[in-house]
């Protein structure tokens, strides 16, 4: 699979957000604004590419070679939670702000290492991730302006059928190119 087919399948076709979940719960909860901040977003890009890193060579060098594979969960679990907890100690002590985050970043590292062939392959797959995260803001902040009256359980139904529109126009969009005969 080549990088332009891998970065086109996991920004479209099976967006974290969109097939897998990740960040979904976070979606409208997170404040946009966070995202603007430069350390914020600067430890999260780097915590995760440092635990893929780690947890990689970790993963394929030890735990596969031992026959253990199954717990690199665990692994990737404890590397995040090292270099995660530096970065935040590091960043309190010289701004003084708090850039906790923890369940996307995990399952994106974990979605990362499992769907991998190569150690190139889930960086392009991390950043594809965050990528897909990055895109769908300009959606959400649409529908949070359209729909900014209504309770808050209303909100999360909407957003689930917004999203659920979304899935299906990428879902038919894809099917329908391959099948010629549809367009006649």
């Amino acid at each position: 699979m080549s990088f332009l087919s891998t970065f086109l399948y996991y920004i479209c076709f099976a967006s974290v957000i969109l097939m897998y979940g990740i960040g979904t719960n976070k979606i409208l909860d997170i404040s946009f604004s966070l995202i603007k901040n430069i350390t914020y977003s600067a430890k999260i890009l780097i915590s995760i590419l440092l635990s893929i890193l780690v947890s990689w060579f970790v993963t394929k060098g030890i735990l596969v070679h031992i026959h253990l594979a199954e717990l690199f969960p665990l692994v990737a679990f404890l590397i995040y939670i090292c270099i995660n907890t530096f970065l935040e100690a590091l960043l309190r002590l010289t701004t003084g702000k708090s850039t906790a985050e923890f369940i996307f970043s995990y399952l994106v590292i974990i979605l990362a290492i499992s769907e991998s062939t190569s150690f190139v392959n889930s960086l392009i797959i991390t950043l594809c991730s965050i990528s897909s995260f990055v895109l769908i803001i300009p959606l959400i902040l649409a529908f949070r302006k359209r729909n900014n009256d209504i309770s808050r359980d209303k909100l999360f139904c909407r957003l689930f059928l917004f999203l659920a529109i979304i899935i299906l126009t990428i879902s038919v969009w894809d099917i329908m190119w391959i099948n010629p005969e549809v367009l006649q």
